[in-house]
């Protein structure tokens, strides 16, 4: 490993996020003493309900009749019907529109309830009911949708970075092509197992686990478990029996930068396929999503797209560096430290996005990521080390 470079490289990128930090901090400061903006919103990749129901989970107070309140409801409707509705105190409409075409939905307006008083807002439905990537939320005054922002573009450029110079590393120090698409279709086969178990199991495991004490946290665990059965297990069999695992070091190398800097490629085209959605249909992205990705907090978030990335190529590398020195050793041991080295880090993220990101909970990830990195990056050298010795 280019020692200097990766060092130069992690100093970088700390000094980018330190950077956010101080940055979130000076903002904290600055803005301390501003009022709380009214309003709320409520979120997320699948509302599914199989029988009829309602749900009114936001109180709007009008202080004076007539008071604008603006109202924002999208998501995909994959099946059924949804009536989204402001109730008075008696439990009526003062107003309501009522979604059955599916398919994207976009309602934004704004209301003026013509008396003063507390109204509740929410949506109800007459059947079972399945949105995807859902959003609703209210605010007094109209609603505006998010526009594009540079920030918006830091992440996937980061994501493409770190695969573009990970790959042109891999090609320069090894001239290993073959292995280098060999890992990069180890992990899109990985992936695409794990999703495809994922889907239709994870539901019903969550739900079992979530009534129990520790089941948030037993939770994680298991998802981290998939990454170390999928990305870890499935390709210690592949190279445990054939002789594929039987290879020096350039080819244990370039294989480990494949599995990840794939990964890193493809985030990043995602990003950029976001971006791009978001500049040809702005009505169809949440306002809620704009926190995301303006301010601090997309500084952060857009630093840390990047930052993630380059640690986590590391850390595949190490995993698999271990998967090809455990086989050509002969030693199970190997296997178990990169399965629960690889499930750990993967539980962590799965910690975040069940419970939810904000800066400093992004921030904490992040410096998690960064130490799994380092001792990816330190533990690649050794194993390195003992392969040359071998």
């Amino acid at each position: 490993m280019a020692a200097p470079r990766i060092r130069s490289i992690s100093f970088g990128l700390s000094v980018c996020l330190l950077l956010a930090g101080v940055l979130m901090g000076c903002s904290r400061a600055s803005n301390g003493s501003n009022p709380v903006t009214p309003g709320a919103s409520m979120n997320g990749p699948l509302f599914e309900r199989t029988a009829a129901g309602r749900d009114f989970p936001f109180t709007v107070t009008v202080a004076q009749a007539a008071d604008p309140i603006g109202i924002d409801a999208r998501g995909v409707l994959v099946s059924g019907g949804v009536r989204v509705q402001l109730l008075d105190a008696g439990g009526q409409p003062v107003w309501q529109q009522l979604v059955t075409a599916p398919g994207p939905f976009v309602i934004n307006t704004v209301v003026r309830p013509s008396q003063a008083g507390a109204y509740q807002l929410g949506w109800q439905w007459d059947e079972p009911l399945i949105i995807n990537n859902y959003s609703l939320q209210w605010k007094p005054g109209p609603i505006a949708a998010s526009g594009l922002t540079p920030l918006m573009l830091l992440g996937p450029l980061g994501m493409l970075a770190v695969a573009a110079g990970f790959i042109v590393y891999a090609v320069r120090r090894t001239h290993e092509w073959r292995y280098l698409i060999f890992g990069g279709v180890c992990w899109a086969v990985a992936v695409a197992l794990k999703v495809a178990w994922a889907v239709p199991i994870n539901p019903s495991i969550y739900r079992a686990l979530h009534a129990w004490p520790l089941g948030d946290w037993l939770l994680y665990l298991y998802v981290g478990a998939l990454t170390g059965v999928f990305e870890v297990a499935l390709v210690w069999l592949l190279l445990r029996f054939t002789r594929l695992g039987q290879v020096a070091w350039p080819r244990v190398l370039a294989f480990g930068i494949g599995f990840g800097a794939l990964e890193a490629l493809l985030l990043g085209l995602s990003g950029l396929g976001s971006v791009l959605a978001i500049v040809l249909a702005p009505e169809l992205v949440p306002p809620s999503l704009s926190a995301s990705l303006t301010g601090v907090t997309g500084l952060v978030n857009g630093l840390a797209a990047g930052w993630e990335r380059f640690f986590t190529v590391l850390v595949h590398l190490f995993s698999n560096a271990l998967l090809f020195y455990g086989v050509q050793r002969r030693q199970q041991r190997w296997f178990w430290l990169a399965f629960v080295f690889k499930s750990l880090m993967d539980a962590v993220a799965a910690w975040g996005q069940v419970t939810g990101l904000d800066v400093p909970k992004t921030l904490f990830i992040e410096a998690i990521v960064a130490a799994w990195g380092i001792l990816a990056w330190r533990g690649a050298g050794w194993v390195q080390s003992r392969m040359a010795s071998a």
